[in-house]
């Protein structure tokens, strides 16, 4: 097992001088960071049309419309679970590709918690042994289940010092904000999965299936690490995601390349199995017409995927909104990065929202799901001041 690093897809506009300050003339509405750098986005010069969206399909729609932008432009936002949702996809006014380590103060500037809700949730546990029963029916393979809590703090939270929290946290994943519209409402977290990727034609998807958390003991955590590579249960639910987005990329690319086994890839809380795959893209196509082609993924709504997401509408009480969808850019040429909508949480003046899922199967226990949700919620946890026990820093 080893870990993956991808190289940089940031092609868009270099700053000459990584140390001087960027010129920002706009709000910035757009974050996303990966590979040590980071995509600046500020102010919004046009919004996707949801009809246009509707009438073309989301792909076409997204393509067109940057066809009609200055050159240098690129679209950024998200989709949300729901693909029948509307998205919420947008140009930026300008936009500024920078190093991290410019970017980055080192300070806890994040505010003070004064309440965690939601950490223990029986309407979870009682959902995951329901979804069971039907599971043992032979209705649905596989169902992902999510649940939420919410995070208060003595005042507003501040979006960009919690990405840089998140960053810090794990470097290696996609950290991202996106302002959105309504509400003064931002997205801030930090995803450890990249959906599609692609640079100069060549695809990359880089699937999670499989999950343990991480321990504050080096040994103990590097058994953890070894009882999940070598776990059946997981190695088959991974297979299965495997099989299902390399089926599912054929309709956008050639040249599949996919790895027999998977990696095993750290963040700074959980244990991920994880298998990078890679392809040509076909011509005339963008990395989110190949985001959109395997979304949603079964690692995040389960299988088959139509009755998997039905049986999600009757359990889960809330409406996932964009959790479990899409986050990120594509430029011009089709270039660009969509990460998995998760480790994220909503931010609006002092409350945060979060959400944590698990997959269930036939021989999941609703408790150890439960345990496996609160693991997947300290990343943000620890970004907005919790520690990994859930009591303030």
């Amino acid at each position: 097992m080893k870990t993956q690093l991808l190289e940089s897809h940031h092609e868009v506009i270099a700053n000459e001088d990584p140390s001087a300050p960027a010129p920002r003339t706009e709000a910035a509405t757009f974050r996303f960071a990966s590979y040590g750098r980071a995509l600046i986005g500020h102010g919004t010069k046009a919004i996707l049309d949801v009809e246009r969206a509707r009438r073309l399909g989301l792909g076409p729609a997204a393509r067109q419309l940057l066809a009609e932008q200055p050159q240098g432009s690129i679209l950024a936002g998200v989709v949300p679970f729901d693909r029948s949702a509307d998205p919420y996809l947008f140009v930026p006014q300008n936009v500024e590709d920078l190093p991290m380590r410019g970017l980055m103060h080192y300070g806890n500037d994040t505010s003070t918690v004064t309440e965690v809700v939601g950490e223990y949730n029986p309407t979870f546990i009682c959902a995951a042994g329901a979804a069971i029963d039907q599971i043992k029916t032979g209705g649905v393979e596989k169902v992902v289940l999510a649940r939420s809590l919410e995070v208060f703090a003595d005042e507003d939270w501040k979006p960009e010092a919690v990405w840089q929290q998140l960053y810090q946290q794990n470097p290696a994943g996609h950290s991202f904000t996106i302002s959105l519209p309504q509400d003064e409402t931002s997205i801030v977290g930090n995803s450890p999965e990249l959906i599609a990727g692609v640079r100069r034609g060549q695809l990359t998807s880089h699937p999670l299936a499989g999950s343990a958390p991480r321990l504050a003991n080096r040994t103990e955590d590097q058994m953890a690490a070894a009882v999940l590579a070598g776990s059946a249960k997981n190695l088959a639910e991974h297979a299965f995601v495997v099989q299902h987005i390399s089926q599912a990329l054929r309709s956008v690319a050639k040249d599949l390349i996919v790895p027999s086994l998977p990696d095993l890839l750290p963040t700074g809380q959980m244990w991920h199995l994880g298998t990078l795959i890679r392809a040509s893209l076909y011509k005339g196509l963008g990395s989110l017409d190949a985001a959109l082609a395997i979304h949603p993924t079964p690692a995040i709504c389960g299988s088959p995927t139509a009755v998997a997401q039905a049986l999600i509408s009757e359990l889960e009480p809330e409406d996932r909104g964009f959790y479990g969808g899409l986050v990120g850019w594509m430029n011009q040429d089709g270039e660009g990065e969509w990460a998995l909508l998760l480790r994220s949480a909503m931010l609006t003046g002092n409350r945060a929202k979060l959400h944590a899922g698990a997959g269930i199967v036939a021989d999941s226990d609703p408790f150890d799901e439960h345990s496996e949700t609160a693991a997947k919620f300290r990343t943000m946890l620890c970004a907005l001041g919790v520690d990994r026990e859930g009591s303030n820093r």
